[in-house]
């Protein structure tokens, strides 16, 4: 289901919105606040799973505390009480360590249990925490945006003034899995370049990199079935696999052939990311992924194979945002987009600058599509009319 999030103050964004789906489109000419837009949403969305993260530590632990204590009377036969579980799952923290401070019914290790779960609450961050981390590490100030600005999607609303982040969200989480933003599929081959230390790279590229060291191992036979269904059909395309080889990559070709990640095309590394991202179990059902333009590097014949497999993610549960000027790929999803089980799924977004402000234009196949090759496509045309 399609949401909308308006931008007020945002760059050059005024006034104006987007629309989001399970696959995203945002198109236009350069410096019209694509990245912008996509870093933003991946800073919420990265923010709502980094609590919800580390919520479930907090909730986790106290659990482990609460199944730990013992309750009784004078007598010691009073039952465990079921009141401490229904505080934990409305997540009323501090109701938990109120009674264990006051209660007068005798609990094993009393002071220590209280120590702990003071400490473990105390660590606990709230989102508007992440996001300001977030912003300031991937925007590098938050004045890179604007000094005053806003962004409001369906139950969120988020206000930046005076320096602070202000955030407030009805539900309590959006994200559960992880999100992932992809700048540069060449991120494989600058890999084991790179500064791991933590802080040293704009969170969105440190996060990527943890994600290409990690093997998720949480599998199930749905999720079995589409990696093997997503592994082949990217295999036919590149002709072979993308495989880590500790701090790089290799590529490993049908014909039992390994290169280095570096002696691989732009094109393979491009394909082969998103398989990587597949097989070693990081996309799942409930990810989010962001792509800069994914058509750099790619053969138009490639830019279609790349929506394909967009298309086989989100049918798998994944939500795709992508930057474009690829007028190939706006053109084929579009076609795509018309059969009944995609109609409703997919969202174009048309960033167009006049005066220095730029709005949206959210594109209909009926209504404005010729907008979108207008925009791409002039250029060329352009080109052509000066030459003949």
């Amino acid at each position: 289901m399609a949401e909308l999030a308006h931008f007020k103050n945002f760059a050059k964004l005024k006034d104006t919105s987007i629309e989001f789906n399970d696959i995203t489109v945002l198109a236009g000419k350069p410096s019209t606040g694509k990245s912008y837009i996509m870093k933003m949403m991946y800073i919420i969305e990265e923010a709502s799973y980094q609590e919800y993260k580390n919520d479930g530590n907090v909730y986790f632990a106290i659990l482990s505390y609460i199944e730990g204590f013992y309750f009784h009377d004078k007598d010691k036969k009073l039952p465990q009480s079921t009141f401490l579980y229904e505080m934990l799952d409305n997540k009323n923290y501090s109701g938990i360590l109120n009674y264990l401070m006051k209660s007068n019914i005798e609990i094993y290790n009393k002071d220590r249990a209280i120590k702990i779960l003071n400490e473990i609450i105390k660590d606990s961050k709230n989102i508007e925490f992440y996001l300001n981390n977030l912003i300031n590490s991937i925007f590098i100030n938050q004045q890179q945006i604007s000094n005053n600005y806003e962004l409001t999607l369906n139950d969120i609303h988020l206000k930046y003034k005076n320096d602070n982040v202000f955030f407030t969200q009805k539900e309590v989480y959006r994200t559960k899995y992880e999100v992932i933003f992809v700048e540069t599929p060449l991120i494989l081959e600058f890999k084991k370049f790179m500064n791991h230390k933590k802080g040293k790279t704009p969170y969105h590229i440190e996060s990527l990199l943890n994600v290409l060291d990690t093997d998720y191992s949480f599998i199930d036979k749905e999720q079995e079935k589409f990696i093997k269904s997503f592994r082949e059909k990217s295999q036919k395309i590149i002709g072979g696999d993308i495989e880590s080889s500790g701090d790089s990559f290799i590529f490993n070709r049908k014909d039992d052939k390994n290169y280095d990640i570096l002696n691989a095309s732009s094109g393979i590394k491009s394909i082969g990311l998103l398989q990587y991202l597949v097989t070693n179990k990081a996309l799942k059902k409930g990810s989010v992924l962001f792509w800069e333009e994914p058509e750099v590097h790619l053969h138009p014949e490639w830019q279609k194979k790349m929506v394909e497999l967009f298309i086989e993610l989100i049918n798998a549960g994944v939500k795709i945002v992508f930057s474009t000027h690829s007028p190939y790929m706006c053109e084929y999803l579009n076609a795509l987009s018309k059969n009944k089980e995609l109609s409703d799924r997919v969202s174009f977004n048309l960033l167009q600058e006049k005066n220095g402000v730029v709005e949206n234009i959210i594109l209909k196949d009926s209504e404005n599509w010729d907008l979108i090759q207008s925009e791409l496509l002039d250029p060329l045309e352009e080109i052509a009319w000066q030459y003949l």
